[in-house]
């Protein structure tokens, strides 16, 4: 116990100090979810800034409807007139000629692949299936780029963003008579079961992860916008025998990243990873969003101080790093926006205290071969 406080006080003070840390544990990583409002010379810039912070791991946003505005007649053919993949093909080349690597994952339905047609409605299953299999045939090493070469390989495929979470996957819950019964989950459930074989048909090496569920605790089906549980999403996804290589999820612990005790934060991570054994034994757990944010928003009441954000990246990196199956611990997001303000930057560009503390924690973290790009 003595050795690990002196490990823990021996980090801190390296990080304080600027100094590259041992490797070990997971791989801390970091978001910018500006990437795919940019193209061209404005992308490149953005690319040299994310790069800027040392991070070799990144994840990408893959806007389902910006690629796919119109349905494509061969929907598993990246090659079909219907999509537009010029910014994406832009922005993995970028991170990869930039050695970070790119996790990719899509949503928001396109006005053709849903009944109501809203960015956040649940995709019929073979829709999102079929283009799930276009991304990952896409950036499989083999493609044809424009300019000559090939696009790059891309091994790791999220399928969905926090479908347990109205915001993105509509409805959750359905009306069953006179009540409302959980239906997001079984709806994911299907997707993926669908996207996996077609996946790695085309991009044999693809990690698939699953889950990739928002912060939410209890589940109450009350009406069709309801959030659901993590626990009870894992569950569902337990009985329809999903397959998956990976488990992703996102943490936003309230308090301290040591002691937060509700579901999902870490000290619970057993809870979930017993679950997702039931899936694959041993699969790896990414955490794809995690972090604090520095003033009231929109989506978060719960703030910390900038100084407090700073010291909470490090504890996180603690709490991480007492789980083996956590490979990688993405810090969202690289900038506040008027809606996000847990960033490294301010929206003004200005650094918090927390960008010289990740800048100096991932220096000393070495990506495992199986992560290069």
């Amino acid at each position: 116990m003595r050795m690990r406080w002196l490990a823990a006080g021996l980090a801190g003070i390296a990080a304080a100090m600027g100094l590259a840390l041992p490797a070990t544990g997971a791989m801390l990583a970091l978001q910018d979810d500006q990437l795919p409002n940019l193209t061209g010379a404005a992308l490149d810039q953005r690319l040299d800034l994310l790069a800027s912070t040392g991070t070799k791991v990144t994840r990408v946003d893959v806007i389902w409807r910006w690629v796919a505005p119109t349905r494509p007649a061969e929907p598993t053919d990246p090659g079909d007139p219907a999509y537009d993949w010029s910014r994406y093909d832009q922005m993995i080349t970028g991170l990869v000629a930039r050695d970070i690597t790119p996790m990719l994952s899509y949503y928001w339905t396109p006005v053709w692949a849903s009944r109501s047609g809203t960015p956040n409605a649940a995709p019929r299953v073979a829709d999102a299936a079929a283009f799930a299999a276009a991304i990952a045939r896409r950036y499989n090493g083999t493609w044809p780029k424009g300019t000559g070469g090939t696009l790059p390989l891309v091994t790791r495929i999220e399928i969905w963003n926090e479908p347990n979470i109205a915001t993105f996957w509509y409805p959750q819950c359905r009306r069953q008579g006179s009540q409302y019964v959980l239906d997001s989950a079984r709806q994911y459930s299907a997707l993926v079961a669908a996207a996996y074989p077609m996946v790695k048909t085309v991009n044999p090496g693809a990690i698939v992860a699953g889950g990739v569920t928002g912060p939410v605790g209890g589940s109450v089906c009350t009406g069709a916008d309801s959030s659901v549980g993590t626990i009870t999403f894992a569950e569902e996804m337990v009985r329809q025998r999903v397959p998956i290589d990976a488990w992703s999820m996102h943490l936003y612990p309230i308090g301290p990243p040591l002691k937060a005790y509700f579901v999902p934060s870490w000290r619970t991570l057993p809870q979930i990873t017993r679950l997702v054994d039931r899936l694959k034994p041993g699969a790896p757990i990414y955490v794809t969003e995690t972090g604090y944010h520095t003033s009231y928003n929109r989506y978060h009441r719960y703030f910390v101080t900038e100084a407090q954000q700073a010291a909470w990246l490090d504890d996180t990196m603690q709490a991480a790093n007492r789980y083996p199956r956590v490979k990688v611990v993405m810090w969202f997001n690289l900038q506040d926006n008027p809606f996000w303000t847990g960033g490294l930057l301010r929206r003004d560009l200005s650094q918090k205290p927390a960008w010289s503390r990740f800048v100096a924690r991932v220096a000393g973290i070495t990506r495992p071969a199986t992560w290069a790009p």
